[in-house]
Parts: structure tokens; C-alpha cells; sequence
């Protein structure tokens, strides 16, 4: 009979120490789940481990996705700042990094008897590992990271008990920290969509809005921007009753950066036109003010032109830019590569070359942006050089119509193919009739 009561009272402590571990990890899940960010989960996920398991020390390590290395994201303990400061494991080092690769919890009374430990903690630090549980985070039979407790404050080893309650504790840890690292995802997409939308309105909002009226010219314009927004840019600037300049440009990086660059790009060259005698000389003093206050390496190709309706004559300076191709009232269709030069933003100092070209009754100027020839379609050909000549010699006679052939003959080619840079395509020409 006193056998009897032991067993039982023995199986009613082992009960109700299961019960009260229920509860805990009740109350823990309700905790880690209470937040979705990231930083504070992980805090009281160890916070709420070394309590629970009565530890000296905890941590949690994270794999690095471009490293495969585990990372210290949280370390507490007497020395766990200078942990997360210095050391990063490899994938099958140390008993975490042995962890992580087999995915297998590991409870070891003694550590300095385990083959796999890796002494070189205690060594830096002058901590002394003794007992330690290590459990890998798993999402979907996918390894994230591991978390350990370390030293029991009572003296004692973890024992089978101590690892079913960390288990099941890291399992509702995986699953609440892979929940905030989604969150933070989804957080970064949504800001990255609203910096694209701001983008956008930046670099439309300094597009023409109008074609110029230009006695005996006619113009038309085309701009379709790629779902990440890149930095083409056009613009018509009235200079006096004769002249008018014509831009078209495309700015290195995409999205905001790319944006802002461009906008002040414009705004700049504005004045320049007004200012300087010619083509050459704003486009050398533009060149000069993007190099003294570039910050990020970044760089514009820039194609400018004056065109002169009293003289049915264009001068150009040209910066890197894609030439120009002038179809000739005759059918012929001219490149005009002319004296160009490099890039605009990159080297102060630089001369730039200026040409002058007549045009005649008839004639059409096409200005484009590498979006253009460098559309693809789905067996990644490019549209190329070859098929924009052909639609230019072909297509109609009359700017806005060969505008609209040229996007047409474009969006033919890539079908349903992913646009993945901004086009932009500006047609000019003299009226045939006067």
C-alpha cells in the first residue's frame, strides 16, 4: 500500500508539473504572439527562455541567407553582447552550427566532453559552458536559425523534461518569428511600391505636357515607363521665336534616386539653355555641376538639340546618348553619330563636339532611349538597331504617325514580355507644304 501511494503520488507531481508547463507555454505563445516586429519578438523569445528553463544564459541565431552562416540575433547573459559583437558560426560548427545542419535538438549535460563544442566562446570570453540545450527553428521542415540555453542557475543539468519544454517553446518561436519576418517583408514592399509611385510623379511631372508650336514644324512624343521606374527623361524648351530645344535623356539607377537626379538634371539644363551660347557650352557646364555634387556614382546620357525654324537647322551635342536618325523626305534614312562624347556626371572638364545638320521640306528627326532597341521578347531578342531603321525608311510620312508605327512595331515584337526599361521616343519634322 505505501508503494502504491509513492507511485501515485509520484505520477499526481509529474501531472501537475506537465500542467504547469502547459500553462507556461500557453502564456509564452500568447506573449511572442502579442507583436509583429521582428527586433522585440526575438528579445522576449530568449527573455521568456532563460526564464522559463531557469537558465544562465540564452540565445538565438539566425541563419544569413547570402552566407548560410548562423548569426547572433539575441545573446543574454554576462557576455552576450560581446557573442552578437564578434562571432558568427558556419553551418556544422560548434554544436549550434552542428544543430542547424542535422536539424536535430541536442541536450548535453557536459559540453566540454561533446566533440562538436566549440571552445572558442569561453575562450574569448572567459564564460564557463557547462550544461546546454540547442534547438533548431524549424518552419515547414525549413531550418531558420537555433536557440540554445545555457547553465542552469540551480546547479543542475537539463534533463528530457527541460528539452520537451524547450521544443515545444522553439516551436511556436519559429513559427511567431517567421510571421514578423514576413510582416517586415510585406512593410518593405509596400514602402518600396509607395517610393515608386513618388517616383513616378516626380518624373512625370516634368514631361511636357504639350507639344510646342513651332511655325512649319510638327512634334510628336511617346513615354511608357517600366514597372520599375527607370530615369528617361524628354523636355521642349521655347528659347526665343526661332529657336527650340529638344531633349531626351535617360539617367542611370531607377526608382527615387534615379527620379530626383533627373528632375534637377532638367531643371538645371533649363537655365544652361538660356544662358550659354550653344548646345556644346550648356551641355560641358551641366556636365560640371552633376560631377560637383554627385553622391551616388550615378550618370545621365543626354542628347540636346536647338532647332532653328528660320534656318531649318539643328545643332546638337551629344552625351552618351543613342544618335539620332533623321529620315529624309526622299526615303533615306541618315544616323547622325557626329562628334559625341561621354557621359554626363562622370568627369569634370569634359569638351563636347557640336553638330549641325540641315533639314528639308519633308524631313523627320527621331530621337529614342535605349528602351526602344532594347526591348526583348520572349526568346530574349532584342528589337535592335536593324528593325527601328526599317519602321524609320517604311513608316509613314508624317512625325505622329511614325511615332505611333514605331511603339506599334515594338509591342508587336515583345508580345507579352515584361517591359524592364522606361521608352521614350520624340518625332519631329518640317511640314512638307509651306
Amino acid at each position: 500500500m505505501l508503494l502504491l501511494n509513492m507511485a501515485k503520488s509520484s505520477s499526481v507531481a509529474r501531472l501537475e508539473q506537465k500542467i504547469k508547463r502547459l500553462h507556461t507555454l500557453i502564456d509564452v505563445n500568447s506573449l511572442i504572439s502579442s507583436s509583429l516586429n521582428l527586433d522585440q519578438i526575438l528579445e522576449n523569445v530568449m527573455t521568456i527562455s532563460k526564464q522559463v528553463m531557469n537558465a544562465d544564459a540564452s540565445s538565438l541565431m539566425l541563419i544569413d541567407e547570402k552566407t548560410s552562416e548562423l548569426v547572433y540575433q539575441v545573446a543574454l547573459g554576462s557576455v552576450g553582447e560581446k557573442l552578437k559583437q564578434e562571432f558568427r558560426l558556419k553551418m556544422g560548427q560548434g554544436i549550434a552550427g552542428t544543430v542547424a545542419q542535422e536539424g536535430q535538438p541536442l541536450l548535453i549535460a557536459d559540453v566540454y566532453t561533446h566533440p562538436k563544442f566549440f571552445r572558442g566562446h569561453d575562450e574569448a570570453t572567459g564564460y564557463r559552458t557547462r550544461s546546454m540545450i540547442a534547438v533548431p527553428l524549424k518552419v515547414r521542415d525549413r531550418i531558420t536559425g537555433i536557440a540554445q540555453v545555457i547553465n542552469r542557475l540551480d546547479g543542475e543539468v537539463f534533463d528530457e523534461d527541460d528539452l520537451e519544454l524547450f521544443i515545444a517553446l522553439c516551436s511556436m518561436a519559429a513559427i511567431a518569428i517567421e510571421n514578423a519576418k514576413m510582416h517586415r517583408s510585406l512593410m518593405e514592399r509596400q514602402r518600396l511600391v509607395k517610393d515608386m509611385e513618388f517616383a513616378r510623379t516626380v518624373q512625370e511631372s516634368f514631361l511636357p505636357q504639350h507639344a510646342p508650336k513651332v511655325v512649319n514644324y510638327t512634334f510628336s512624343s511617346h513615354y511608357t515607363p517600366a514597372q520599375e521606374v527607370g530615369g528617361d527623361f524628354y523636355d521642349f524648351i521655347p528659347l526665343d521665336a526661332a529657336r527650340t530645344g529638344i531633349v531626351i535623356g535617360d539617367v542611370s539607377g531607377k526608382g527615387v534616386p534615379a527620379a530626383l537626379y533627373m528632375a534637377k538634371l532638367g531643371s538645371d539644363l533649363r537655365t544652361l539653355a538660356f544662358t550659354e551660347k550653344n548646345p556644346a557650352a550648356a551641355m560641358g557646364r551641366l556636365n560640371d555641376l552633376l560631377v560637383e555634387r554627385s553622391r551616388r556614382g550615378m550618370f545621365a546620357t543626354l542628347l540636346y538639340l536647338e532647332l532653328d525654324s528660320g534656318t531649318d537647322r539643328i545643332s546638337m551635342a551629344n552625351a552618351g546618348h543613342l544618335p539620332p536618325l533623321i529620315r529624309r523626305a526622299g526615303g533615306t534614312v541618315e544616323k547622325v553619330s557626329g562628334t559625341g562624347g561621354a557621359p554626363l556626371g562622370i568627369l569634370k572638364g569634359m569638351q563636347f563636339g557640336q553638330d549641325t545638320t540641315a533639314l528639308a521640306p519633308g524631313d523627320i528627326v527621331v530621337l529614342y532611349t535605349d528602351g526602344i532597341v532594347e526591348a526583348m521578347n520572349a526568346r530574349e531578342e532584342l528589337y535592335g538597331f536593324d528593325r527601328l531603321e526599317d519602321v524609320v525608311r517604311t513608316g509613314p510620312a508624317e512625325p505622329d504617325a511614325l511615332r505611333a508605327a514605331i511603339i506599334a512595331g515594338v509591342n508587336r515584337f515583345t508580345g507579352l514580355s515584361q517591359q524592364h526599361d522606361d521608352m521614350t521616343l520624340v518625332c519631329f519634322g518640317t511640314l512638307q507644304e509651306r
